[in-house]
């Protein structure tokens, strides 16, 4: 993806469009690295996007309300029809698991993910609830979705919290393309948790 398409990624449904194309394109081609962690296999497509119902279901039974931009994106598409491959470094067994979470294979998993990232950050669902802390969905691994008004993408792994990109649209395409060009942006991330439960 040039710099200029990433620049102007926003979170319409043409930008996901945009990704969704030049991902696939991109992915016919693909050399997996010898390394740890989850990554796509060549050939990998996108599933075709939720319908309306299913975005609704998929809200109830996360509990959680999406907002436009990641029904945008679950309108667009629903994770890849091939799992992710972990080739744990070269030193281990070969492990298949989700790359990008669909609905509603992975709603156990996108579940667990926010269960374990809330109590590394030891936030309470009435932490929540009585200090104003936005929910959270991951759409990959440890890539979450902050659910306020910002729409900030932050990579969350533990109490290890970084931001990633300004909006979904960008969050998404760093975790696909070698995009050298990534916003920069400091944000002080304890002020998402920490000023919340201290």
């Amino acid at each position: 993806m040039k710099k200029r398409q990433f620049k102007k990624l926003d979170n319409s449904i043409s930008s996901f469009q945009l990704i969704k194309k030049k991902s696939e394109r991109y992915w016919q081609k693909l050399d997996l690295m010898e390394c740890w962690g989850f990554q796509i296999q060549e050939g990998s497509k996108w599933k075709k996007g939720l319908s309306e119902s299913e975005l609704e279901d998929f809200q109830k039974q996360l509990n959680i309300t999406f907002p436009e931009s990641l029904k945008n994106y679950y309108r667009t598409m629903n994770g890849l029809d091939k799992p992710g491959i972990d080739n744990n470094g070269g030193e281990g067994e070969i492990d298949f698991g989700p790359k990008f979470y669909s609905y509603p294979d992975d709603i156990p998993t996108i579940k667990a993910r926010i269960k374990l990232t809330m109590e590394a950050n030891r936030v309470t669902e009435d932490i929540m609830k009585n200090q104003n802390v936005p929910p959270i969905i991951p759409y990959l691994g440890h890539r979450f979705l902050i659910l306020d008004h910002e729409e900030n993408v932050l990579s969350m792994f533990g109490s290890d919290i970084i931001f990633w990109g300004g909006n979904l649209a960008k969050g998404i395409a760093q975790d696909i393309f070698p995009i050298r060009h990534a916003e920069k942006k400091k944000i002080d991330t304890s002020s998402f948790w920490n000023k919340k439960i201290g």
